[in-house]
């Protein structure tokens, strides 16, 4: 027997017209209040989804172009290595963005402020460099 579980099951799997179609069939069966509730719940759970993942492309697009100039400046394996204890593609994997096991990555507020610190710090030390 189908289910309103079932059908919202399957309305997250489609695309274009047959998400259309499958829409159009839900109005026509689901016709209670408390069934058209939960519909417009997961609806809204969906675009909050949506909504978080277009934050987090931001968010990596914002940080990526923001380090295009000088990427190549900067020692990433040393700022991997001695101020968050990973490894250079770790920190490459949340400057990009890159998907890993399903999920994009990026760096989160605190990740952020240790990155900036970072910045600041080799910035101080190259400032105060001279060779004679």
């Amino acid at each position: 027997m189908r289910t309103l579980r079932d059908d919202l099951l399957k309305m997250d799997t489609l695309h274009g017209e047959a998400l259309d179609a499958h829409l159009m069939e839900m109005k026509e069966l689901y016709i209670k209040s408390d069934e058209k509730d939960a519909i417009r719940k997961h609806l809204d759970g969906e675009l909050d989804t949506i909504e978080n993942r277009i934050d987090s492309l931001d968010k990596r697009i914002t940080i990526r172009e923001q380090m295009s100039e000088i990427i190549d400046l900067i020692p990433i394996s040393y700022i991997a290595k001695n101020y968050f204890g990973k490894s250079r593609a770790w920190l490459y994997q949340r400057i990009n963005g890159y998907k890993v096991r399903g999920r994009v990555y990026s760096l989160n507020e605190k990740e952020v402020e240790t990155f900036n610190r970072a910045l600041k710090d080799i910035s101080h030390k190259i400032g105060s460099l001279s060779v004679s």
